[in-house]
């Protein structure tokens, strides 16, 4: 009998747990958010183009903690980690609370157009 009834609180409090019927559950995640931004510097021996791709991970404070490169491009991957690490992030929150979080970032660099008049004097 004891055991019965046993079953039968625990299963009471567990449904209160659970969301009624058509409900979403009350988490809530909003990843991290970018305040600042710094450009990369296309290297000036370079004459070709590329994609980097990072994953970058923003602490429960706000600050880089991580950067991975997930894609490099030859010439480029050190000028986009570099300017990466200079952004400000505001933290990911989980259910209002901050929380360590990883972005993907992608730079794509091409090649400057630069004009030139031949006939200007």
């Amino acid at each position: 009998m004891k055991t019965g009834v046993r079953l039968v609180i625990c299963l009471a409090l567990f449904s209160l747990t659970l969301p009624a019927r058509g409900q979403e559950p009350a988490c809530h995640f909003q990843p991290p958010q970018v305040i600042s931004t710094v450009e990369p510097t296309y290297p000036a021996n370079s004459v070709a183009g590329g994609t980097v791709v990072l994953q970058v991970t923003v602490g429960s404070d706000g600050e880089i903690q991580n950067v991975r490169v997930l894609h490099q491009a030859r010439g480029f991957t050190q000028q986009a980690i570099g300017a990466v690490r200079k952004w400000k992030f505001r933290a990911a929150s989980f259910n209002g609370k901050p929380v360590e979080a990883a972005i993907p970032v992608a730079f794509s660099f091409s090649q400057p157009i630069v004009w030139w008049n031949h006939q200007a004097k």
